[in-house]
């Protein structure tokens, strides 16, 4: 009975390592930005962001939008990086919402995706560079 205890506790104790491990990858790609000078912004309530928010939320759908920008410059190279709760909700995003859909039709799928996020390069001068500290560390 001790043996059956023991190995139900270690599977349990997997199960939680292996979903922990699952979690969003957002934190590792904000620290990529934010060493190559980026900074997290506020966005404003009438934003498109809020507005593309609003619209997924309607078709079921959440995420959190996050928006970065230079450090200390007035040139608009923003980030927009789409946080959804799984891969599901990100795989669904990108397969039925238009708005996500005509966002990223200029980029390969696979260079703006990682994990459960999504980024949406809002300045094309520095679009390659942003694709780039996205996937780093991928």
């Amino acid at each position: 009975m001790k043996k059956l205890t023991r190995i139900l506790a270690l599977a349990l104790l997997m199960v939680t390592v292996l979903s922990l491990v699952a979690c969003s990858s957002y934190s590792a790609i904000l620290k990529n930005f934010t060493d190559a000078g980026y900074e997290e912004v506020e966005i404003d309530e009438d934003s498109t962001a809020k507005t593309l928010t609003a619209n997924l939320e309607n078709g079921d759908l959440s995420c959190t939008v996050h928006l970065l920008k230079v450090k200390g410059t007035f040139l608009s190279h923003y980030a927009m990086i789409l946080e959804f709760s799984s891969d599901k909700e990100l795989t669904k995003a990108i397969s039925e919402d238009d708005n996500v859909m005509s966002l990223i039709s200029a980029f390969q799928e696979s260079q703006i995706v990682r994990d459960n996020c999504l980024l949406i390069p809002l300045s094309i001068t520095e679009a390659s560079s942003m694709i780039k500290l996205f996937n780093e560390g991928k």
